[in-house]
């Protein structure tokens, strides 16, 4: 099968809905793709490698606020109760979570799908160069007044 962005891309932002739905209970109220990442928030990024049936990675950049309300949602639990690992827990849970759904949506069911370990760090801009391009998308996942950007980067 061919794993073209433009053609997969549909799948990922079908799987990152759903899985906000799901999990968090929030809507996504519009996609756009954008040719780059621009955010001044303090924010995290989780990303999640897949490893078959192509090389490359899924990134969410979520702002700092808005992960708290999601753990806060996740979890039921009070403000005062999460902390910093609770928050990146969570976030790698949920982009782990995102690249399996978008990998069975476009993986046939013959065959098998492989994904990394996630990982959540900090947001720098200046440490990512993320600009779309042939191997590389983005997207502005809008929710209510918030946003979350999405990459999907093939090697």
């Amino acid at each position: 099968m061919n794993y073209e962005l433009d053609q997969i891309s549909e799948e990922l932002t079908e799987a990152i809905s759903e899985s906000f739905e799901n999990l968090f209970f929030a809507d996504i109220e519009q996609c756009v793709s954008v040719n780059e990442i621009e955010t001044e928030e303090e924010a995290l990024i989780v990303s999640v490698d897949t490893i078959a049936p192509f090389k490359g990675k899924v990134g969410l950049i979520i702002d700092k606020e808005m992960s708290e309300e999601i753990v806060m949602e996740m979890v039921g639990g009070d403000f005062d109760l999460i902390d910093k690992e609770m928050i990146a827990d969570a976030l790698s849970e949920i982009g782990n979570t995102i690249v399996g759904r978008f990998l069975s949506k476009i993986v046939p069911e013959d065959e098998e799908f492989s994904l990394g370990f996630p990982e959540c760090i900090k947001w720098n801009p200046d440490d990512y160069n993320y600009k779309s391009s042939e191997n590389c998308k983005l997207f502005d996942l809008e929710l209510e007044d918030k946003h979350v950007f999405c990459v999907l980067n093939k090697d």
